[in-house]
């Protein structure tokens, strides 16, 4: 009886130390992975902001210049020399240029007259963009012995002095149609499809009337009308909510890393709600005109100050990635339906 109550004892022992070595690289799994990913995306999301606006320089900035063609050249040039920093475009009269500006052709406009030389700019398009052009065409103004005056033909609403509130806004609702596709996805996982689709009707009119709200009779900071402020704000957030959902439908787990890195740290990069696209690095300056964060702030300030630019082709564009995202979503959740029917068919069978 003794000895029987010890080696009991010592089997119990050995079981517990069995378990727990088992249980081993389960726990440093759970433990590394959340770190791992954790600084995945935190270094990726500092690189890419630290190249992208450490020291930005811009590079093929379309202005226009009205001015003899010697004058032109000239400029010309000196855009060449300084690393193509300007795409000088020649215009034939001031009201042409000047159209260009409003309608955001050109991001400027040089123009010599009677008067002397003149600059015009849209501060719409923030004051990095100002101080480039005047730094520009300064040293031109100056050697035709005459100041250069400026003009801007499209200045920024009182509300935004530093042009910044279209980017925070535009990531803040990155970020909140990003988090609510991930509880969607974890709450109402076993929801039907309309259900699902009405929840994310309901978010993405909600938000798009806060953020209207909040952004002009609020704090008066992007003069664009109510109704199409809500429209691509509501299609933004839809494009978001439904990318990241399909990406977790697809991937699983390593979607949630896969958005992050996509709509959140490239998206966000790229979004031109601080700089334009020019000023961006080579290799981001593509992703601009076709991550949805970057399309919806060219429409939402093009409604707000440059004639409706981007406004089309920005709700083309989102309606394109929600509808295509809904897509994917709905062939993976078929596949793995099905996928699922035939593992319980082939299980019920065995058991039969």
């Amino acid at each position: 009886m003794s000895t029987t109550v010890p080696n009991q004892e010592a089997e119990r022992h050995n079981a517990h130390e069995a378990s727990g070595t088992a249980r081993l690289p389960v726990n440093i799994r759970a433990v590394l992975i959340p770190v791992l990913v954790g600084l995945m995306i935190g270094g990726l999301f500092v690189g890419v902001f630290l190249s992208a606006f450490h020291d930005p320089k811009p590079h093929g900035l379309p202005v226009a210049v009205v001015a003899p063609a010697s004058v032109v050249s000239t400029v010309q040039s000196q855009a060449a020399a300084a690393d193509n920093a300007l795409d000088v475009l020649a215009y034939p009269d001031r009201t042409a240029a000047l159209n260009a500006v409003l309608d955001r052709t050109v991001l400027g406009a040089f123009v010599v007259g009677p008067q002397g030389p003149e600059l015009l700019i849209a501060g719409a398009n923030g004051p990095s963009v100002t101080q480039t052009l005047q730094g520009a065409f300064g040293a031109a103004a100056q050697a035709s012995g005459k100041p250069l005056n400026t003009s801007d033909v499209s200045p920024l609403s009182s509300g935004d002095s530093r042009a910044l509130s279209i980017f925070y806004g535009a990531f803040g609702v990155v970020l909140a149609a990003f988090l609510f596709a991930l509880t969607s996805m974890q709450i109402g996982s076993a929801l039907a499809a309309g259900w699902r689709a009405l929840s994310a009707a309901v978010f993405a009119v909600g938000i798009g009337v806060v953020v209207a709200v909040l952004i002009q009779p609020i704090f008066g900071a992007l003069p664009a009308p109510f109704l199409t402020t809500t429209a691509l704000v509501a299609l933004l957030a839809l494009a978001i909510a439904a990318t990241t959902a399909a990406l977790l439908k697809v991937f699983g787990s390593a979607g949630t890393f896969i958005a992050s890195v996509l709509l959140l740290v490239l998206g966000n990069a790229t979004s031109t709600g601080i700089l334009p696209a020019q000023f961006l690095p080579g290799w981001l300056e593509p992703l601009a005109p076709v991550l949805p964060v970057g399309v919806a702030v060219r429409a939402l300030r093009g409604a707000a100050y440059f004639a409706n630019d981007g406004l089309v082709s920005g709700l083309l564009i989102l309606t394109a990635w929600t509808v295509g995202a809904g897509l994917v979503f709905t062939v993976a959740a078929r596949r793995q339906l099905r996928s699922q029917q035939a593992l319980d068919g082939r299980h019920a069978a065995v058991v039969a």
